[in-house]
């Protein structure tokens, strides 16, 4: 695949017909690039709940002024000559330091808070990383967790091997023995124990770095991969994915493995990842922006509190995938917490939508409107909390929102900076809850889930 043009795109914008559209702004693509993507985006489908199909991009327009707008998701597509495309999240955001980051930078902040990805053995803080497009992050993170089983060595097991052979070893297979060997007396048909490196889990490494090596964009990335190959000689290729998946076996044994092979599921069987390809796209990974940044809520709630103060209740939301129907399910919160000291119930729900002071109710949904009533009764809390990402206008305007009817205020909007996630989240729950979350309790809670 060789190496051509890399495109970014903000949620929220548009690509356009470089050369033709009279659209104005948006992020400009050769037209050949444009009809390529725009077909990619109408095949691959993602139904929503409602039973409407959305795309990974809009399309809008017609003619030669056609855009793909971005909205909803976010992640990378690589076609097969070898363009490469990004999708980012539309939020700023600064550290706890002051520093701007960039929305890569804040996609990848997201992403390492997905306990399904498992990249605790990498580094997504170097400027390598930001400097890649996330999947091939991904391979350098699974290149990472094959070194070093290399280095400790593969593991082998026992497995029944079968043959027709000059000796007698192990148990002779009479039914296969009398119909072969009926002319030749000098041979017996045995099956026997050998000890060896195919086995299911080494077999499926193996097949994920041709997988990799075949489609990766990064000619290091390449190289890196047919040096790992190499060790695996006298490995088969995996030709049944879910039966060697099935039959892998991650006991003590088995240390070192276990990172691997769930980077195996997810480029192979495009496990909680949506892993796909194309007619003319080479691969692409896409990501509900939504549920990266209920994630993210969740997983800083999780570092931040330990039991003594809170009861945490992590909810199990549900996200479209591609070319999967999505279960017709009521309103889902992200979480549910109750002060142990007066019983004071509430509901948290992470809303990936930025708002505005010039729209009508800040842009809230009337569904989340409707849904604040759902949570209410659902959960039996006594208040619902609606987080929402921060803006440079809600930076600005510092008006409170809640919802209320004549019982009081059933639940309120509170912004927070996501790139100083726990900080943020410690302010909205000290005027949620009335106690103040200190950063020794936040540091010796994240000690704990660690």
């Amino acid at each position: 695949m060789g190496k051509r043009d890399r495109y970014k795109l903000r949620e929220s914008d548009f690509f356009k017909i470089d050369g033709l559209s009279e659209v104005e702004g948006g992020v400009a693509l050769p037209a050949d690039i444009f009809e390529m993507l725009e077909s990619f985006v109408v095949e691959k489908k993602m139904p929503d709940p409602r039973g409407i199909n959305s795309y990974m991009l809009s399309a809008e327009g017609e003619g030669n002024n056609r855009i793909l707008r971005a909205g909803g998701y976010v992640g990378a597509m690589v076609f097969k000559d070898g363009t490469q495309i990004e999708i980012l999240p539309m939020i700023s955001a600064k550290n706890n330091k002051g520093e701007e980051l960039s929305n890569k930078r804040i996609f990848l902040n997201m992403l390492k808070s997905m306990r399904n990805l498992p990249l605790t053995n990498y580094n997504m803080n170097n400027r390598a990383s930001e400097a890649l497009n996330v999947f091939e992050s991904f391979i350098l993170a699974f290149i990472n967790e094959v070194t070093g089983i290399v280095k400790n060595g593969l593991k082998q097991s026992y497995r029944p091997f079968e043959d027709n052979e000059h000796f007698l070893k192990g148990k002779v297979i009479y039914a296969k023995h009398a119909t072969k060997n009926f002319a030749h007396k000098d041979k017996f048909y045995v099956q026997y124990d050998v000890f060896t490196i195919d086995r299911p889990e080494n077999r499926l490494i193996k097949s994920t770095l041709k997988y990799l090596r075949n489609i990766t964009s990064s000619a290091r990335s390449r190289n890196k991969l047919d040096s790992l190959i190499a060790n695996f000689d006298g490995v088969e290729y995996s030709q049944n994915y879910k039966q060697d998946f099935a039959a892998s076996v991650l006991d003590r044994s088995m240390a070192g493995y276990g990172n691997a092979l769930r980077w195996a599921e997810i480029f192979l069987l495009s496990r909680y990842v949506t892993v796909t390809s194309g007619r003319n796209v080479a691969y692409a990974v896409i990501f509900p922006s939504g549920e990266l940044f209920d994630n993210y809520t969740a997983y800083s709630l999780g570092r931040m509190l330990d039991n003594q103060r809170f009861k945490i209740e992590l909810q199990r939301k549900r996200y479209p995938r591609l070319n999967r129907p999505m279960p017709r399910d009521s309103a889902q919160a992200l979480a549910v917490m109750t002060s142990r000291a007066d019983g004071l119930r509430v509901v948290i729900d992470s809303k990936w939508q930025g708002l505005s002071s010039n729209d009508e109710n800040m842009g809230i949904l009337q569904t989340d409107i409707y849904d604040l009533y759902n949570l209410l009764e659902m959960y039996k809390a006594q208040s619902v909390c609606y987080i929402y990402p921060s803006t440079p206008q809600t930076r600005e305007d510092n008006r409170e929102i809640c919802f209320k009817n004549e019982d009081g205020i059933l639940g309120r909007v509170y912004f927070v900076d996501i790139g100083d996630m726990e900080a943020s989240l410690a302010v909205v729950l000290e005027h949620i809850f009335g106690q103040k979350i200190e950063d020794s309790e936040r540091r010796r809670a994240a000690g704990a889930a660690v």
